[in-house]
């Protein structure tokens, strides 16, 4: 059963993106459901909150790092229009998976493709949600001089984070729709070729 879910993973070709984007995926899962337990004003006391909330700060700045691993490496593999051709003004890929999606069929992943430009999307997302909840942490603990800030960058971190969870569970279950089609085609060609 492992075996046949590791199979189905995508990225095989690819150990190091795809070691990274579980990392992330298991971390980011991990942030959603330990964010129903911090409290911003634990960060100074002991206990249940203080740990969790510790533990949320710290495993985000991992998620920076992370994130920016995870970006530098993207971009050194295909280049910065793989992912990002919008901000080029370049939407003809993006055209061409639309009518290709109206008939009822999935475009592959290219530069400027829908999935390409999705994937870019989550990365920033990712990106904007661990800094400002970085930027939320260094105004509450590291630098005083930015605590009058420290309210302003929790709003932010809050607010964005609505956007990374959209894209989590979102991509989370279009990657289970990629796995079972693709295992399903991998068994319709293996009996064919019986």
């Amino acid at each position: 059963m492992l075996k046949t879910l590791l199979r189905s993973l995508p990225h095989d070709y690819a150990p190091f993106f795809r070691g990274l984007h579980i990392s992330i995926a298991l971390l980011i899962a991990l942030q959603i459901i330990n964010s129903d337990f911090i409290d911003a004003d634990a960060l100074s006391e002991s206990g249940w909150p203080a740990l969790m909330t510790w533990w949320h700060a710290l495993s985000g700045a991992l998620l920076l790092i992370l994130g920016l691993i995870l970006l530098a490496w993207m971009i050194g593999q295909r280049g910065i229009r793989w992912y990002f051709s919008w901000a080029f003004v370049d939407f003809r890929q993006i055209n061409a998976d639309i009518r290709q999606l109206m008939q009822f069929t999935l475009p592959e992943s290219s530069r400027g493709s829908i999935a390409a430009t999705v994937q870019g999307l989550g990365v920033a997302a990712l990106l904007l949600v661990a800094a400002s909840g970085s930027a939320w942490f260094a105004a509450e603990r590291l630098l005083p001089s930015l605590a009058l800030y420290s309210g302003l960058f929790l709003h932010w971190h809050k607010f964005l984070t609505t956007f990374i969870e959209t894209y989590f569970y979102a991509h989370g279950l279009m990657g289970v729709a990629h796995m079972f089609l693709r295992n399903k085609k991998q068994t319709a060609d293996l009996r064919s070729a019986e």
